[in-house]
């Protein structure tokens, strides 16, 4: 028995796993400068940083906190950040092609759909490795989880929609 796997599947998981790739082996090693110490201070002890407060986040750090991965504290609560960034690029690869295959509207054209593909994972991998994006992907931030939900209703709403 053969197993057909889509090039769609393909482009999406590599659309997750190079960039989450790419931020494990770039990823601050323990707490780096400002916010990201006090972010996993709270995630640890369960406290109140500065506000507005990020309780998701601090929740989830404490989970993370409490993993057996890391030798480092810091490190275990860093790993928040490259996870939700790489599942942001993954997202992001999946909703430009929501977009297009809607502008193309001939859904059976095998050749206009790779082309597609090809390119929007071209570009979730050209935003995984942006300066804004990457830097907020290796550090204890609240920003990369903010972008993981944002991609992630994004996508829902297409999904939706159609």
């Amino acid at each position: 028995m053969k197993i057909k796997i889509s090039s769609h599947l393909v482009f999406t998981i590599l659309s997750f796993l190079i960039p989450m790739a790419i931020y494990l082996v770039t990823m601050a090693p323990t707490t780096s400068f400002w916010d990201c110490g006090e972010f996993i201070a709270c995630s640890v002890t369960l406290g109140v940083p500065h506000p507005p407060g990020t309780p998701l986040f601090l929740l989830l750090g404490n989970v993370f906190s409490n993993l057996p991965t890391f030798t480092d504290i810091g490190a275990r609560v860093n790993i928040i950040s490259p996870i939700a960034s790489a599942f942001s690029v993954m997202f992001l690869y999946l909703i430009i092609i929501q977009l297009i295959k809607r502008l193309l509207g001939d859904k059976n054209n095998k050749h206009k759909i790779r082309v597609a593909e090809i390119s929007a994972f071209i570009a979730a991998i050209t935003f995984g490795v942006t300066d804004s994006h990457w830097f907020n992907a290796v550090e204890t931030e609240v920003y990369s989880l903010s972008t993981f939900f944002t991609s992630i209703v994004v996508w829902l709403i297409l999904k939706w929609d159609t």
